[in-house]
């Protein structure tokens, strides 16, 4: 049985790749770290790591693009900004300009959503708090003909098991959906995998829902188990951290640190990538949003940790010289006698700044004492051709 620790060799000799300097939003800030732990019940290691800042980028202007209104140059935009056409972006991340024309017949939408690059965009902070001057955003307008909306896609499509957390706010008009969510996609719905966190602008601004996808059966059904709606004291429009901990047996999520809600029916399983959109389509779940009216995601930082199930042989993706392929780059084959978790870093523990993982461990012949993470059982001091096997699933 596949588990999110099974993974091949080549990964677990993962090169971290230093980024170029422009903007300074995408950061590498664990160089030294060969593995990663997390908190909480859904605990767990992980090979790889990325931290996004748009906290303070220099080059963030401080007016929105403006909306277009022509269908035709909303889904032909150029990019908002330079940001978006570098590597420092495109390694990782797609904006997305495609049309729902194929899906309207066979979903309950009442009007067309058409993508545009120039509505995933920087903009400089209005907020009183100094300790960051922008963020990203992503827009849904409400044009008389369609709904102009946002989303970009993880380039790597391979994750299999990852934690990822966001500094996100809602804002804007009723109407609406911000979603931040795993997707592996299937002509047949039934067979689509998916861990979701979704902000409906219509709904309680205390309630996210989580569901691990499809919601529905194929006679439109709801599928209780599949969803929680979820409350948390801070409403949704103010800033907070949305963690979603897709694994083997369980998703999980959390907001600011509190459980809020744990699912154990239909976990995805297959490798997946990540996407993150702020769209409406009219229908019964996103509701109407009146003519020119606007929505926003808007995020400070996403961080992943995260395991893959092998190279990545996706459209969006670079061509690589080799076929082992990382979130952040080419990866190191293993050598036989190569020790796999050297450098153990936690993303929660002991962290000074966010973003920058903590060395919990730093032994060449010994794992930490006493962890245990799900799927995992018991580790205690062991050396590490044990850890090979047992904790990344095979020796």
């Amino acid at each position: 049985m596949a588990t999110f620790l099974s993974l091949p060799p080549s990964v677990l000799a993962a090169v971290f790749l230093l980024l170029p300097s422009f903007a300074t939003a995408q950061k590498d800030n664990a160089k030294e770290c060969s593995c990663f732990v997390t908190n909480e019940t859904s605990s767990g290691y992980f090979t790889s790591h990325r931290f996004f800042d748009f906290r303070n980028v220099a080059s963030a202007p401080a007016t929105a693009p403006a909306i277009i209104s022509s269908l035709p140059n909303t889904t032909n935009a150029f990019y908002s900004s330079d940001y978006f056409t570098k590597d420092t972006w495109k390694d990782d991340w797609t904006i997305q300009n495609w049309t729902s024309s194929d899906s309207m017949v066979t979903s309950d939408a009442t009007i067309l959503m058409a993508n545009s690059l120039s509505n995933v965009y920087l903009e400089k902070s209005d907020d009183a708090d100094p300790s960051y001057t922008s963020h990203l955003t992503l827009r849904t307008s409400r044009q008389p003909d369609f709904q102009s909306v946002a989303e970009f896609d993880s380039v790597e499509q391979n994750f299999q098991y990852l934690s990822a957390r966001f500094m996100a706010r809602v804002i804007g008009s009723p109407g609406a959906c911000a979603g931040m969510f795993t997707y592996l996609a299937n002509d047949d719905p039934q067979l689509v995998q998916e861990a979701d966190i979704e902000i409906l602008t219509s709904g309680p601004r205390n309630v996210v829902q989580y569901t691990n996808q499809p919601a529905v059966d194929a006679d439109g059904n709801e599928k209780p188990e599949a969803t929680v709606n979820g409350t948390q004291p801070r409403d949704w429009s103010e800033w907070n951290v949305y963690r979603v901990d897709w694994m083997p047996k369980s998703t999980s999520w959390y907001v600011n640190g509190n459980s809020v809600a744990k699912i154990e029916f239909q976990v995805p399983k297959d490798p997946a990538g990540l996407m993150v959109n702020m769209w409406s389509n009219g229908g019964s779940w996103t509701g109407n949003m009146s003519t020119f009216d606007e929505a926003f995601l808007q995020i400070q930082w996403i961080e992943l940790v995260y395991n893959t199930s092998g190279p990545y042989g996706g459209s969006g993706a670079k061509k690589r010289d080799t076929d082992d392929i990382g979130f952040s780059g080419p990866l190191e084959k293993r050598k036989k006698k190569q020790q796999g978790c050297k450098v153990v870093c936690s993303i929660d523990e002991q962290v000074n700044v966010t973003g920058t993982p903590a060395v919990l461990s730093n032994n060449t012949a010994a794992a930490p004492l006493g962890w245990k993470g799900e799927g995992m059982g018991f580790m205690a001091w062991m050396p590490l051709f044990l850890i090979s096997g047992t904790a990344f699933g095979y020796l």
